[in-house]
């Protein structure tokens, strides 16, 4: 419970504060960069939770059976996979509420949510079909919802190639993730909560700094600013090294 406090009234409040409150990194003028941009928080929301959880897993340990005396690591199924697929569509739905907004690129914020989960789920499908030799819907689940993390920073300031682009790669992010996570880094994480939200709302920040095109005030690359980038690499790095010290 007194970690749930903290969570819930320290660790996600503050930096929210920095990046959409007023706070330092939405005023970067003074060192002559633009304001961290993150519309709907691929950083607030996503990485602050993933990184935080990777810090909880860390400390809690692995579940009884995860890893062998040999450092391997076995697969523990779920117990029910429709409720997976149902819970996937539920959260998918849902996100359209949390990407759109208000404004007046509600339309642009819908379709580029719904551009960038698709794209995210069929990546994922092909990318382990090829790998495997067979397809896997909880991995295709995790692919939307990386697609939907990566495009939620960006999703009122990209178009809608550039949506595809963004849960394109933000599937094979997410799943080089799930594999150092629990190869290199020999942490259980049971849903793959830290590279979903966490490595792929990196991947989301980054992806502003990029594909921005000057909608809704914000220029990336493909736009000719080479600014944008470096604003959102120091909310990147500011992010992760909060989430996972105030975690630990």
């Amino acid at each position: 419970l007194a970690y749930s406090f903290i969570i819930g009234a320290v660790i996600y409040p503050l930096y929210g504060h920095w990046v959409w409150g007023g706070g330092w990194l939405g005023d970067l003028a003074a060192i002559g960069l633009p304001a961290a941009a993150d519309y709907a928080g691929s950083g607030v929301v996503h990485a602050v939770g993933g990184f935080v959880a990777l810090a909880g897993a860390a400390i809690v340990g692995p579940r009884l059976g995860k890893f062998n005396v040999d450092g391997s690591s076995d697969t523990i199924i779920g117990h029910n996979v429709p409720y997976v697929v149902i819970g996937t569509f539920i959260l998918f739905f849902g996100w359209f509420g949390f990407n759109i907004n208000t404004g007046d690129s509600m339309g642009l914020n819908a379709i580029n949510t719904l551009l960038a989960g698709a794209t995210g789920s069929v990546v994922a499908l092909y990318v382990q079909l090829v790998r495997t030799g067979k397809t896997d819907i909880l991995m295709a689940c995790n692919g939307a919802l990386a697609g939907l993390v990566g495009i939620t920073a960006g999703a009122a300031f990209v178009e809608p190639w550039s949506a595809v682009v963004i849960g394109a790669v933000a599937a094979p992010v997410m799943m080089g993730s799930v594999m150092l996570i629990e190869k290199v880094l020999k942490v259980d994480d049971p849903v793959s909560a830290v590279s979903v939200h966490g490595t792929t709302g990196l991947w989301g920040l980054l992806a502003v700094g990029i594909f921005a095109n000057g909608n809704n005030g914000v220029t990336g690359l493909v736009a000719g600013d080479n600014l944008q980038i470096v604003s959102q690499i120091i909310s990147m790095g500011v992010v992760l090294a909060w989430a996972l010290g105030t975690g630990f």
